[in-house]
């Protein structure tokens, strides 16, 4: 056979190969057991077990035949066989249903109070109201070792802890476990924690004098300034010093000035330790940097190195900047260059301070190494330097055959299943079960197989664990593009930009909901979603439609342009406005000149709103790239912010 032939031959067989793993990969092996999977479901729900029986008869050779054996034996767990139980339990003990049965069998025991069964059954870390229960065990079959450490643990918290707890500490008081000491520790985490109700309830355990410090101390909760003149804290006892540093913090959160006066005044009358002042002088620098104090930076540098943590250090490089100190952000980006986090930054703002103080040649040679990175700084850098921005593409490498191979591993097989079913919590609790001790490669290898399943938060979140971000196409899809570019329309937006919200509110997790409530593709907030389909009159029957993606996106972009219209047009605004609230924005304002763009964005009082901007601005730009159009430069988002009163959208 001639090699060219022979080579043919090979590249069909490479082909064909491939071609058959992929259709493996995604075909739907399971679409009428997955029918009558639900069927069985519902069956259960309405209480209907024959039905139930017929069709679970016909799955158990069905992926997910388990979930309805679960379902099944959690809903008779104080009827069923424990034998049963431990059964399901042992054979699904690597999967999500064998914790999740175990942890529902463990709650059931303890309200029998089986504890000897209790302990039989218990296995692995759970919440505190089953370790409390577990104590309770303990004390109840007369298991007592290591009992009063664990307990202790439990209740050496600022908080109140779950009345199963309750039995445990009264059997810690009981055999004088609680000593005043440890009584005084847990008051002062209470006091901290603001939980002054608790710190009350502990007092009445205290002697009547030691009892008086702490009704004095939850006194200067409210009225710290009142409480710093009683004269109780004329003598210097550690009660006394405990209840001025509390009592100072407390001002310093509203007025870090006053709390400055009060502090240089009572710092030489008492013997506080160095880590004492120390940290307060750290409290009263930050609370001045909040409250925009022009001498926050001078006290900000002046905070002693043991508490210069990275917040204040980072902080007197942003305190620089809005005083226009550029020697000072020169000195200060140089400290954190060597140890910090968020390098980039740091670079930019050196490199920005070198072309201020005159250094033209050195502030180019580094905007030249930044303008390379695949970020809002580098973006920035490239745009000074009218250089195109470098998005560093690079598609994950992977053999189709170790795709087809992976997609056939349990875990992930009922991970997709519950996926097209729509059972999106169980099935990411599948998926995170079923990657948890995958290797680099194997997680690259699984984010590939999500994005080729259309589970692009899965995607999206997998290759991040493998640390690599360079498959754009991969990071950033291109899902609803029909719905996004008719409401981007209408509403007189950029694809880009409605694209770049769903990307850094959700990574397209259609499901998704925040601890705050927010709900959907562009985090709504129920509140938000309602007040905005009523102005704009869309309907929305009920806030669950939140979840429903056309939805989602229609009534999420009609907010947007709400809060784009707000501010001009101001990308940078509106983005910060919809992190964090108009209101808090409209605060954040400058009061009389205007400040470069980039200035206010670094002084953003809250992290994960000056984040959210700089992603917003940065993913604008690849989703420019994506959609292959040109890439809009970063400074033509980035006008200058006017101060407060200059926005025509602001009543």
């Amino acid at each position: 056979m001639q090699p060219a032939i022979r080579l043919l031959i090979y590249i069909v067989g490479l082909l064909t190969a491939a071609s058959a793993a992929a259709g493996i990969i995604d075909s739907d092996t399971y679409r009428e057991d997955r029918t009558l999977f639900l069927q069985a479901g519902k069956a259960l729900d309405e209480n209907r077990p024959g039905d139930y029986r017929r069709l679970a008869g016909q799955l158990q050779d069905y992926p997910l035949y388990p979930y309805l054996q679960f379902r099944e034996l959690r809903a008779r767990l104080k009827q069923a066989d424990p034998d049963e139980i431990s059964v399901f339990i042992e054979r699904h003990k690597d999967d999500p249903l064998g914790w999740r049965l175990r942890q529902a069998w463990l709650y059931a025991l303890a309200k029998q109070r089986d504890w000897p069964q209790f302990l039989a059954a218990w296995h692995g870390t759970q919440p505190v109201k089953l370790q409390c229960y577990k104590l309770q065990a303990q004390i109840n079959t007369g298991q007592t070792a290591g009992l009063v450490e664990h307990a202790l643990e439990l209740w050496m918290v600022g908080k109140s802890q779950e009345k199963a707890c309750d039995p445990v500490f009264s059997y810690l008081e009981d055999n004088n476990k609680i000593t005043r000491d440890l009584l005084w520790q847990r008051i002062r985490l209470a006091m901290n924690s603001g939980n002054t109700g608790l710190a009350r309830y502990l007092a009445k355990r205290l002697p009547e004098r030691d009892a008086a410090w702490v009704t004095l101390w939850r006194a200067a909760r409210a009225k710290p300034a009142r409480t710093l003149a009683s004269p109780e804290l004329d003598k210097d006892t550690p009660e006394a010093r405990e209840i001025i540093l509390y009592s100072i913090r407390r001002i310093a959160r509203t007025d870090a000035e006053q709390a400055h006066r009060k502090w240089e005044k009572l710092k030489p009358e008492y013997r506080f330790t160095p880590e004492e002042s120390a940290q307060l002088e750290k409290k009263i620098a930050m609370s001045a940097n909040w409250q925009k104090l022009p001498q926050a930076h001078d006290w900000l540098v002046a905070v002693p190195e043991t508490a210069a943590d990275s917040s204040v250090r980072e902080w007197r490089v942003r305190t620089a900047i809005a005083n226009n100190d550029w020697n000072a952000v020169l000195q200060h980006t140089a400290e954190l260059l060597d140890t910090a986090n968020n390098r980039e930054e740091w670079q930019y703002w050196q490199a920005v301070a070198l072309e201020k103080t005159g250094q033209q040649t050195q502030a180019e040679n580094s905007l030249a190494i930044l303008a390379t990175q695949r970020d809002y700084h580098g973006f920035l850098a490239a745009d000074t330097l009218k250089w195109p921005y470098q998005m560093g593409n690079k598609p994950l490498e992977y053999d189709e055959t170790e795709l087809e191979q992976l997609s056939r591993q349990p875990g992930l097989v009922r991970a997709h299943e519950l996926f097209r079913a729509a059972m999106f919590r169980d099935a990411r609790r599948e998926w995170a079960s079923a990657t948890r001790n995958f290797s680099a490669a194997e997680l690259k290898l699984a984010a590939v197989l999500a994005d080729r399943w259309g589970w692009h938060d899965r995607a999206i979140l997998t290759v991040a664990s493998a640390q690599d971000y360079s498959d754009l196409r991969l990071r950033f899809p291109l899902d609803y593009a029909d719905d996004i570019k008719q409401v981007a329309h209408s509403n007189q937006l950029d694809p880009a930009h409605v694209y770049a919200v769903i990307r850094q509110e959700s990574a397209f997790n259609k499901d998704a909901k925040s601890h705050a409530g927010a709900m959907g593709l562009m985090q709504l907030m129920p509140k938000t979603g309602l007040a905005t389909a009523r102005k704009y009159n869309i309907p929305l029957g009920n806030t669950r439609l939140l979840y429903q993606p056309d939805k989602n996106i229609t009534i999420g972009s009609a907010y947007l342009k709400q809060v784009m219209d707000r501010y001009d047009k101001n990308i940078i605004l509106a983005s910060a406005a919809y992190n964090a609230g108009p209101h808090r924005v409209d605060r954040w304002l400058p009061k009389n000149d205007e400040q470069a763009a980039d200035s206010w964005i670094a002084l953003i009082p809250y992290r994960e709103t000056r984040k959210y901007v700089q992603r917003i601005l940065a993913y604008i730009a690849i989703y420019d790239w994506r959609m292959g159009q040109p890439e809009t430069p970063l400074q033509q988002h980035m006008p200058v912010i006017k101060p407060t009163g200059s926005y025509a959208g602001i009543q």
